[in-house]
């Protein structure tokens, strides 16, 4: 009991580290094209920060389960080499004793994959596609620079004198020509950009306004203390998203196909819900097959580099088989039974492995256990 609560404790650690490092490249690799976005449009550091963290979970999928795969192979090479391993199996424990600090590992790694998969994922990816939206659809209040005419939207044209650290702009001077057959000049001494229903609204402070139609003639000229200024780029503009992204939809609407827009969307769709069901059971296949691997038969030093190769050839076949499953689906939704059986055969192999008698050693095997 205390040699496998010692082994749990080093493979939940070495996991948890493990999958720092994976979801930290990730994010190097992929907060790239986020912070471009975010820079672009003049968003806060914020926004970047919500971005960043709210993709998480999807790169969770794949990192966990790698990360408890590799553990286990790390672990069990450590304690081999110090011949933690021998001396175990030497007193009469069986494989499937052995394992059982694997299995507990890989437990947990799906317990806490299916609520990443049925609940994290999808309120995330929500957060992250909502502002993905704002952002993209926002005008880039940064391309505002003092003392340039900017044409900030099509037929709108903007100049600041200058622009505090509050982003309080003063000296504002704006041409609008989105209306057909109508300009408006603004001028002001001070304003503001806030979102209001969703696209950005300047507030200016005492200033003019003054329209004139297409022939040049004048009309009213207004004073004003406070006046609001909607920009956006035309009349039919989104302020809400139409679609809702695969990621953050749920799996009962995923498998139906009353929620697709079309026939091939909702095989996309099909084979997406089925992954995300049994994609959580890769934290115990993979850790459980490598640790089949590495206890079958007599455990010796020396056999540890073929099966540390079987492990990996083993971790790659079971992920291409998911990947290939989940493209067949996505051509032919009948083929869904495919993808649960490319997830559950390893486990289902791993415990007949574990569960076979022990191999009979030989007379180098036990010279080789007691030296």
């Amino acid at each position: 009991m205390q040699f496998n609560l010692y082994i749990f404790n080093q493979l939940l650690r070495t996991t948890l580290a493990l999958t720092s490092v994976l979801v930290g490249i990730i994010w190097l690799f992929q907060t790239i094209r986020i912070l471009e976005l975010v820079v672009n449009r003049g968003a806060a550091v914020g926004d970047f920060l919500v971005m960043s963290v709210a993709s998480m979970p999807l790169w969770l999928m794949i990192a966990i389960p790698i990360s408890g795969f590799i553990a286990v192979n790390w672990v069990f090479s450590r304690i081999l080499a110090d011949r933690e391993l021998l001396v175990m199996q030497s007193i009469g424990l069986s494989p499937l004793q052995l394992a059982k600090a694997p299995i507990a590992l890989g437990v947990l790694l799906t317990a806490f994959l299916a609520v990443n998969t049925v609940y994290i994922l999808p309120t995330s990816f929500g957060v992250y596609k909502d502002l993905q939206f704002k952002l993209r659809n926002s005008i880039p209040t940064i391309l505002l620079r003092d003392g340039v005419f900017i044409e900030v939207v099509d037929d709108m044209t903007m100049f600041i004198g200058s622009r505090a650290d509050d982003d309080i702009m003063r000296d504002l001077f704006i041409h609008d020509a989105r209306i057909a057959d109508r300009i408006i000049t603004m001028t002001a001494q001070s304003g503001e950009f806030i979102e209001r229903d969703g696209s950005p609204t300047l507030i200016l402070q005492n200033g003019e306004r003054s329209e004139r139609n297409a022939e040049g003639q004048s009309g009213a000229v207004l004073l004003f203390d406070t006046h609001s200024v909607t920009i956006t780029r035309n009349s039919s503009q989104q302020t809400e998203r139409a679609t809702i992204d695969i990621n953050e939809d749920s799996i009962s609407n995923l498998l139906s196909p009353d929620a697709a827009q079309s026939p091939q969307y909702y095989l996309q769709r099909h084979a997406e819900g089925h992954y995300r069901i049994a994609s959580p059971w890769l934290g115990l296949g993979l850790a459980l097959l490598s640790a089949a691997i590495i206890l079958r038969g007599q455990i010796r030093r020396d056999l540890w580099t073929r099966r540390a190769s079987l492990n990996i050839g083993g971790c790659v076949l079971v992920i291409v088989a998911v990947v290939v499953s989940r493209g067949w689906v996505t051509n032919n939704a009948n083929l869904w039974p495919f993808i649960h059986l490319s997830v559950l055969a390893p486990i289902i192999i791993a415990f007949w492995l574990l569960r076979q008698p022990r191999e009979t050693i030989d007379a180098t095997g036990q010279n080789e256990a007691l030296t």
